[in-house]
């Protein structure tokens, strides 16, 4: 019982020096958005000097003459858009139609795209700047949003796989009965009962979207075009002169991030459990 007791409390003490951890970071980024550079050094704690609110509005619209969050926002936005519409679409037809096949060629489809879950991402960015840059797509967030879309399509596909393996058979071979097709009842009859599923991989993928940089900073080349992870790193070099904007800005991309997982951390969670059982 004393154990029990010590156990519990040992993990409620970690559980809150974590959120302690977790949380802090985002309180100091809050305050320093609102500083100016003398007051920034002068009360490193924040506590003290004035306040400037107007940094969000500059961070909103950016220095001079270049962008601001919310071209970034327009920007992640379409890409994260155009993302969901390509993974959801592709990986949820392969992945159902995938259950009907025979456990070797099932095997073997999954094996492809449990393979190319792990390619190290920098390995493909340079193929894909010599492509992007050879048709004069660089720049466009459509076109990074599609990128995007195929680049989650294996997590989407091994995680609505092992969904469709479960799903009621029943209500296929009614629908078969009923004189619908194998596709037609995919569409009327599978798709509906699947929104659950289908919110959790679009979760997942509008969350990689938003954090994505690495392939963004290469295939995004204008400051107009770039996405939210990508414009956040460049206002490093707009704002050295000014950080409580460059802080604005940071705190300005978290807040849709924390407001999403709020609202569907539930999915999330569900499409991360997913992932993990293959069938």
């Amino acid at each position: 019982m004393i154990k029990r007791v010590l156990g519990l409390g040992m993990g409620h003490l970690l559980l809150i020096g974590w959120t302690i951890l977790a949380i802090v970071p985002f309180i100091l980024i809050a305050i320093y958005s609102l500083r100016s550079n003398t007051d920034l050094f002068a009360y490193p704690l924040g506590i003290g000097g004035q306040y400037h609110p107007e940094n969000y509005v500059i961070a909103w619209n950016g220095p001079g003459g270049g962008a601001g969050m919310i071209d970034y926002f327009t920007n992640t936005a379409i890409a994260g858009g155009v993302a969901i519409v390509v993974t959801l679409t592709v990986g949820s037809t392969a992945a159902y139609f995938a259950t009907k096949l025979g456990a070797r060629m099932r095997a073997l489809f999954l094996a492809i795209f449990l393979t190319a879950s792990v390619v190290p991402f920098v390995l493909i960015i340079i193929p894909y700047f010599q492509v992007f840059n050879a048709l004069s797509l660089l720049s466009q967030p459509a076109v990074l949003g599609v990128t995007y879309g195929v680049l989650t399509l294996p997590t989407t596909v091994l995680v609505l796989t092992s969904y469709y393996a479960d799903f009621p058979q029943e209500l296929i071979e009614s629908a078969t009965v009923d004189g619908l097709g194998e596709f037609s009842a995919y569409l009327q009859i599978v798709l509906p009962l699947s929104k659950g599923a289908l919110t959790a991989v679009g979760m997942l993928a509008l969350v990689f979207v938003w954090a994505e940089a690495q392939l963004g900073i290469v295939l995004l080349q204008e400051s107009t075009s770039q996405t939210v992870s990508v414009g956040v790193l460049g206002f490093q070099g707009q704002f050295t002169a000014q950080l409580g904007p460059l802080f604005a800005g940071l705190s300005i991309a978290t807040i849709p991030v924390i407001i999403i997982y709020l609202i569907f951390n539930r999915f999330i969670t569900k499409g991360i459990a997913l992932g993990g059982v293959f069938r």
